[in-house]
């Protein structure tokens, strides 16, 4: 009788446990927990003592995750003048000793791109002075920029490349701030082996990787990388596999005595020879073994696949990375492949070409917000399960071309498009918090 009755709880534990059981089949603590455990385990008591045993490891290897939550705090806009009013995207940023400050950016002032409008970029850089609750300028960046990259290095900040109204950047400066003299000082840091823009960065301890984005003027897939405390000079890491990859996301993770550098999103605009694609798969590079390898898909929990082009990431607890905003995957890839072919029909005139090519944009540019549907969800990527979960859903995190500085403690998403062509002015304080 009472073999019968374990038979009963085996059956029922097993229909509800099984899931968190088969996850943890993924993790190594696991797999050395079985190596040592299933032999003496036998019979009906022994394997509903494995379920327990797994479902525990399960929930504790998950709690960790579902702890976590996103304090939100929106910053003022007062202080912001003249045409930075109304927001900029792909501006430069740092977090320096609890000082924010946000340089460059771009955007259309007057009227959207398809329309005849220009595009603006700005020089000016500003602080967030928290006593005052407002912005003030502070100084000028070498000249206006956008499109580069803001990293954290131990004593400052790294602001790396980018383009200009005119020409894409190889300039690399090292960002420092005394809140004490009230002065920013940007020292030339090596250069970048080529011009980067719509590319991203990352950094861990003393590393400092970027990868993708257009070298050159040209979609890439190259990867760069340096240490500054042994070197003095970037170094070119081996290209990641698959298609080039224009606004993708990076972040690097440190495991077993190895730098893991993780490429995620961004997309191809097509060539001669080439349709547009999204960058759907997870890419790992090991820099121990100088191997790139395929991690996963960016896929939802409901297996659907999502974009992160025009995302940004924030590593957490050397574990997770999190992501923040991006386009919605099949309108971006259907408007980019609708494009390509429009630009290739050879049964159009010049004259055809360009009035089609106006009339999309003007159906496509013109929609309200919601109609673009960009990423509300903090989408959250466990390296060590290789799953994608939801951390959390807000409005606010639904912007492209955001900056993203600071840390897990405090860290802040910055301006960003809120749909092609219109920005945000908004730039919100955030944490990471524990339950």
């Amino acid at each position: 009788m009472n073999n019968d009755k374990e038979h009963i709880i085996y059956k029922t534990l097993s229909r509800f446990l099984m899931p968190a059981v088969l996850r943890s089949f993924t993790t190594k603590s696991t797999q050395s927990l079985l190596h040592h455990c299933i032999p003496p385990l036998g019979g009906v008591r022994g394997r509903l003592s494995l379920i327990f045993l797994l479902a525990l490891i399960s929930c504790t290897e998950t709690q960790k995750e579902q702890s976590m939550k996103i304090d939100i705090t929106t910053l003022t806009t007062q202080g912001l003048e003249g045409d930075l009013q109304k927001g900029v995207s792909a501006a430069y940023a740092a977090l320096i000793d609890d000082n924010l400050l946000v340089a460059g950016g771009c955007n259309f002032p007057d009227k959207l791109g398809f329309e005849g409008g220009k595009k603006v970029f700005y020089d000016e850089i500003l602080l967030f002075n928290k006593t005052q609750n407002q912005w003030q300028s502070i100084g000028k960046l070498p000249q206006a920029a956008a499109y580069g990259v803001s990293v954290a290095i131990p004593d400052g900040y790294l602001w790396i490349g980018g383009q200009t109204a005119t020409n894409s950047l190889a300039n690399c400066y090292k960002v420092q701030y005394s809140k004490e003299k009230g002065l920013i000082t940007l020292t030339d840091f090596p250069a970048l082996p080529e011009p980067l823009d719509n590319f991203a960065g990352t950094s861990v301890g003393s590393k400092v990787f970027v990868a993708g984005g257009n070298a050159s003027g040209k979609a890439s897939n190259k990867v760069f990388y340096i240490d500054f405390t042994t070197g003095k000079e970037w170094k070119h890491l081996p290209d990641f596999p698959g298609d080039a990859r224009v606004q993708p996301v990076l972040a690097a993770i440190e495991k077993d005595n190895d730098t893991l550098l993780y490429v995620l999103g961004g997309f191809f605009g097509g060539d001669a020879t080439k349709t547009p694609t999204m960058g759907e798969k997870v890419l790992a590079f090991s820099l121990k073994q100088q191997q790139w390898h395929e991690v996963t898909l960016q896929e939802n929990p409901n297996k659907e696949i999502f974009s992160l082009t025009g995302a940004t990431a924030l590593a957490i607890d050397n574990r997770y990375i999190a992501c923040f905003g991006g386009v919605n995957h099949s309108l971006f890839i259907n408007t980019i492949i609708d494009l390509y072919h429009l630009g290739k029909d050879t049964s159009l005139t010049d004259e055809q070409r360009k009035q089609k090519n106006y009339d999309y944009m003007s159906h496509y540019m013109t929609q309200p917000i919601a109609y673009y549907k960009f990423n509300q969800e903090c989408y959250l990527f466990d390296t060590h399960t290789k799953q994608w979960s939801v951390l959390n859903i807000q409005p606010d995190f639904a912007r492209a071309g955001a900056t993203l500085v600071g840390t897990p403690n405090e860290f802040y998403l910055i301006q960003g498009e809120l749909k092609p062509g219109v920005r945000s002015p908004k730039t919100y304080k955030l944490k990471i918090l524990s339950n």
